[in-house]
């Protein structure tokens, strides 16, 4: 069954299909663009479907947006270890990128670290810096040119 969030409103979770590497396809979400902020525990249902149904049980890869986060998008710590537990146990996500990280990001991915031994965790890649400098750090990752682009403008 579909997020009935975004079939009312498309992109209401910011979980999109962008393009693909290699056998993994790319999903982009941006926290700032999300427009779900109730911490009731039905925003980490809702991204248990997305992650359910819409990475199609394939390999995939996860690039999250931190650009123009503010404290309204940052989340509550049993939000954080539910999502650490939905996505320590997809054996599909092969990678976590973020660009643009902010200090809040980065530091909650550093208190979490401690407390896990989830790879996917420990595994996560930081990518930040100017246009011209995300584009060379994800042409580094083999990612095609139009997929670049489409990223660079989010």
């Amino acid at each position: 069954m579909p997020c009935l969030k975004c079939v009312a409103t498309p992109g209401y979770h910011s979980f999109t299909k962008f393009g693909k590497i290699g056998d993994a396809n790319l999903f982009y979400t941006a926290p700032a663009k999300t427009l779900d902020f109730d911490e009731d525990g039905t925003k980490l249902a809702n991204i248990k479907i997305h992650i359910k149904e819409d990475t199609e049980d394939a390999p995939w890869i996860w690039v999250v947006d931190c650009a123009n986060m503010t404290a309204s998008h940052y989340t509550e710590i049993s939000f954080n270890l539910g999502l650490l537990g939905t996505l320590s146990a997809d054996k599909n996500l092969k990678e976590i990128w973020i660009i643009r990280p902010n200090i809040w990001i980065t530091a909650t991915v550093a208190f979490l670290r401690p407390f896990s031994s989830s790879p996917v965790l420990h595994g996560i890649q930081y990518y930040d810096g100017n246009k011209i400098e995300l584009y060379s750090s994800m042409k580094m990752k083999k990612m095609e040119g139009s997929y670049i682009q489409w990223l660079m403008h989010q």
